[in-house]
């Protein structure tokens, strides 16, 4: 893979869809995430409640280097005070709302609003390799790792694929 650039790093990472919270979910340890695709950028500004009360702000950029293959994507992530995430909250943009749950090495989000009924899983990986040789958990319906309706994005501004 080529270099991800100065202050980027790669993101290798599949995504399944799901039909249920699959068993074994601690449902007491749960991220509340509200992201907020900023409209006519590339940027996501992203507020997480965490378990323990604490709220962590970002700003985040994320690009696949060579779509259609929305697995491997750059990541640029910026920590941001409450003040500085205040300032960027009034930008347009596209919302979604989720619950992320763990499950051993996958994180799984269950939608709000508008994308209610959709969960998805998601592991990542360390190299390329092992994360095209991966299948599909016994939990997935279908892989939808390079499906671009399925990308975080995609997802705010369109709603659930039909």
């Amino acid at each position: 893979m080529p270099d991800a650039g100065k202050y980027a790093r790669y993101e290798l990472e599949r995504r399944f869809l799901v039909e249920r919270l699959p068993a074994g979910v601690d449902e007491h340890d749960v991220r509340v995430i509200l992201d907020r695709y900023l409209t006519g950028t590339r940027l996501r500004l992203r507020r997480v409640e965490h378990p323990d009360g604490n709220v962590e702000h970002k700003l985040g950029q994320k690009e696949a280097p060579s779509p259609p293959d929305y697995a491997v994507t750059t990541i640029t992530t910026i920590y941001l005070s409450r003040d500085e995430y205040d300032l960027f909250r009034p930008l347009p943009a596209h919302e979604l709302r989720k619950r992320r749950y763990r499950l051993g090495e996958y994180s799984i989000d269950v939608f709000d609003s508008d994308l209610t009924g959709l969960i998805l899983a998601e592991i990542t990986f360390e190299t390329e390799e092992e994360m095209r040789a991966y299948g599909t958990p016994e939990f997935a319906i279908r892989d939808v790792s390079a499906d671009v309706r399925y990308t975080g994005g995609a997802l705010a501004a369109e709603g659930v694929p039909k």
